[in-house]
């Protein structure tokens, strides 16, 4: 059983390098860094901007890249910050943001949803399940290791 775990867990760690490296390959194609690229596809998903916490949560990255970030981007004209009342701060996409989103971030969606049609309507509830199982059983036990998520 151990070896057949070994090879299960290269194949998922092929996998995931695999996805990681396409990512990063449209981000580039972009012309944005790994982070800003997540922040500019969690902003056109969301569609009504995002809170910092927000964003953090929906790119699984911390408060501090996400800022630098979001100050580059806002930079760059591809963001807007709106301030609120107290701490209540949002972002938005830009008309620029919203059309470098539409170029590069939409066709991201697009090949994810195609991506998925291409695994059988009965096997994708399990496929879900089964990755959360894994993640959530991994997260949980790196997390022991290293202290807990930040």
């Amino acid at each position: 059983m151990g070896s057949e775990l070994e090879g299960a867990q290269r194949s998922i760690n092929r996998a995931t390098k695999r996805i990681d490296e396409a990512y990063g390959r449209a981000a580039r194609a972009a012309g944005l860094s790994d982070s800003a690229f997540d922040i500019l596809y969690a902003l056109h998903v969301a569609g009504q901007g995002c809170s910092q916490k927000q964003l953090c949560e929906l790119c699984f990255t911390g408060k501090q890249t996400v800022n630098s970030s979001i100050k580059k981007l806002e930079g760059e004209g591809l963001v807007r910050i709106e301030h609120g009342t107290g701490r209540a701060t949002r972002i938005f996409l830009t008309d620029e943001g919203l059309a470098l989103a539409d170029e590069h971030i939409a066709p991201v969606v697009a090949a994810e949803l195609a991506a998925l049609g291409t695994v059988p309507a009965e096997r994708l509830p399990r496929l879900l399940r089964a990755m959360g199982d894994y993640a959530d059983a991994l997260c949980a036990a790196l997390d022991r290791i290293g202290g807990g998520r930040a």
